[in-house]
């Protein structure tokens, strides 16, 4: 991926069956699952992806999303993957080392480790290489990634490195810790 540090931003959405191809075309939208995919296919240093919903059997357990995910892994990315406790439940991680050549880390919100009932972070992200980042509202869920109604947005250049700047600020203060 380029570090091109041109802003632009795209627009993004999940959009829900029979609906899907419709709405994407008449938005001009590029989808969530695309999107997220295309950030960790193509990043070369590190990618950190971040919801606080992650399920058992849906996102990040099968699919392009964890094709990608173990990928990047085996070609020497470092992948953060940020979420509650109770989310990160659902990323095999023991498997994905084995096969990595790149470090993987989990990270949780610091008010979750402290009371799991709270979510710490609502925050809904990818970063790639600190140029290219999504910002939206889906969880990495299956209705999250393919039957809710979700928005978001792409960005590339110099926003999506202020996402990263302040993805690397929170891990410093502590906001975030790693977990596993």
């Amino acid at each position: 991926m380029s570090s091109d540090t041109t802003p632009r931003v795209e627009f993004v959405i999940t959009a829900p069956t029979p609906y899907g191809a419709e709405m994407a075309y008449r938005a001009r939208a590029r989808t969530t699952l695309g999107v997220l995919t295309q950030l960790i296919a193509q990043a070369e240093r590190y990618v950190v992806i971040a919801a606080p919903f992650i399920h058992p059997g849906e996102g990040m357990e099968t699919g392009p999303l964890t094709d990608a995910l173990q990928a990047a892994l085996q070609r020497g990315v470092s992948v953060d993957v940020v979420s509650t406790g109770d989310g990160l439940q659902a990323v095999n991680a023991e498997e994905w080392r084995l096969i990595a050549r790149g470090q993987l880390r989990l990270l949780q919100p610091r008010a979750n480790i402290e009371d799991e009932r709270r979510l710490g972070s609502h925050a809904k992200f990818c970063v790639a290489d600190g140029w290219h980042a999504y910002i939206g509202s889906a969880n990495l869920t299956s209705p999250g990634l393919a039957t809710n109604l979700e928005m978001g947005v792409l960005v590339h250049g110099e926003l999506a490195h202020q996402v990263s700047e302040f993805w690397h600020y929170l891990c410093e203060v502590g906001f975030f810790v790693e977990v596993g």
